[in-house]
This record gives structure tokens, sequence and C-alpha cells, in this order.
């Protein structure tokens, strides 16, 4: 930092504070962040050093901490998030905002909230909606309100037709014996798919859980004080954990169908058949 390295400083700074915290290195995370210009991370570096300079019975420290936190106060940049204007409480239930990666608490919403100058992303999800994102700029001492509309319903999803194929020649009556082969066979394409979503499923939830870890082991006082690394891991891992909760919901109404499938096979003539698989939903169509 004496050599106005601040962007590789203030990271060794973040290590040493969460792996030996200290009033010392907190306070000099805080300069290093307003040299940095995150001055909202400064401000909030200093407020939480002067209650510990008080209960450590160093005058010096928290008068320094008061005066340097007071002095960035006029420079904050502060972003307001407000959740569907105008929506239904039946709109808003699940909904989910995200401000760069991390959860927006239902206290913070509507409130102006200190934040670093530059980009930030807001994404907003809900259950059976599309998602919605918005990214702004904010500059010093810069004030913004984000609205988050009231989500889109996403498209329901299509079915998928599979019929059993048909013989070029029907036997006689007396020869034949249908032993509703053509749909076992549609049965173990079907469990095939849904093992392979199974699967997807497991290794998306393994990768989402690696990185949980990684953002972790980048952010302060999880989930803040997260550097660019934690940020990117969370959303990585947001990412991995959805896809895998959507493979094993495919996976498993694939595995469903194909059950039906199996033990619904006739034994006698063959009947036409027809099998929709989507997110949540296995459709099984035709006589048995």
């Amino acid at each position: 930092m004496a050599g106005g390295k601040f962007a590789e400083a203030c990271p060794k700074f973040e290590a040493s504070q969460q792996l030996d915290p200290g009033l010392g290195t907190l306070l000099n995370l805080a300069d290093c962040y307003e040299k940095l210009g995150k001055t909202a991370s400064a401000w909030a570096e200093y407020k939480e050093a002067i209650p510990l300079a008080r209960a450590a019975g160093s005058k010096v420290r928290e008068d320094l901490a008061t005066q340097r936190a007071k002095a960035l106060e006029s420079r904050l940049s502060m972003l307001t998030i407000r959740a569907m204007s105008g929506g239904s409480a039946e709109e808003s239930a699940g909904l989910d905002i995200r401000r760069d990666g991390v959860p927006v608490q239902p206290a913070e919403l509507g409130s102006p909230i200190p934040v670093d100058p530059g980009p930030h992303t807001v994404e907003a999800t809900a259950p059976g909606k599309q998602k919605w994102s918005s990214t702004v700029q904010l500059n010093d001492a810069q004030k913004l309100v984000v609205d988050v509309p009231a989500l889109t319903p996403a498209s329901p999803p299509v079915a998928v037709a599979v019929e059993p194929a048909k013989p070029v020649d029907t036997p006689p009556p007396e020869q034949s014996a249908n032993t509703g082969s053509g749909q076992r066979t549609a049965a173990i394409v079907v469990g095939a798919a849904g093992v392979v979503g199974v699967g997807l499923g497991t290794v998306f939830g393994l990768g989402a859980s690696s990185k949980w870890s990684d953002a972790k082991s980048h952010c302060s006082a999880y989930p803040y004080g997260c550097d660019a690394e934690g940020l990117d891991a969370q959303s990585s891992a947001n990412s991995k954990a959805t896809w895998s909760t959507i493979s094993f919901i495919v996976g498993g109404a694939a595995l469903a169908g194909a059950a039906v499938l199996w033990f619904t096979a006739p034994t006698g003539a063959e009947k036409n058949v027809a099998v929709g698989v989507g997110p949540g939903s296995a459709v099984v169509r035709g006589s048995f």
C-alpha cells in the first residue's frame, strides 16, 4: 500500500483480517478501500472499527475511525431497490432479488443502501417466472433507484411425443403374440434420459457446492465484503445450482414416465402410446 498498489494491497489486508482479525488490520483495510475509491466498503469498515476501538480502550483509534467515516458520508453512492411496484402479494411470493449476486434482504428493499461506485447488477427470479436483470452505473456520491417490475410468466414446457414403431407386416391373429415390446422399448429410452438428467443434476450440484466454498474464501464477512473473485464464484454457484435443480426435475419426471410405460405395457394387441416429458411433469396418452 505504501507503494500505491492499492488493488494488490486490499486483498492481502482482507486475507489477513479473515485469518487473524485485528483492529489495526481493519483500519488499514478501510484506508486501502478509501484510496481505491471503494467508498461504501471503506465507510462500512470504519463504522465496524468504532465499537471495537471503544471496547479496546483506544480513544485515538476510535476518534480516527469516527472522523474518517463521517468524512466519507457525503461521498457515498446510494442504490435503492424497489420490488414489484404495483404488484400483488401473490406476484411477490417466492421473489428472490440479488445485487451483484448477493441476496437483498426484505428490510433493505425501498431503502437507500451505500454501494461502491461502479457497475452493479440487480437480478430478480421467482418460481414460474422469467428472470429479470438490469445493470446500472453509479458515480461518486450518486443516488439511483432501480424498480424491479412484475416478472413475466415463464413459457410452458414443450411436450415431446414418442410413438412406438409400427410393424411392416401384421401377422394373422392366431400368430400375433405382442407383449408390449414397443412400449417397453420406449420405457427404456425415456428411463435412460431420466438417468442422464439425474446424473447431470448431481454434477451441477457438486459444482455449485465447490463454487460456494470458493466464494466464502474470498469474502471477509460472507456474504459481505466479497472481492471480484468471490462475486464471480457466487454467480457461478447460483447458475450451477439452478441447472442442478432443473436436471433433477426433468430426470425424475422421465424416470416416472418410464416406470408408467414399463408397468402398463399391454400383453395383447399393441396399443398406440404417446409420452410427453417436461420440467416437473410426465404425460402418457393412449389406451392400455
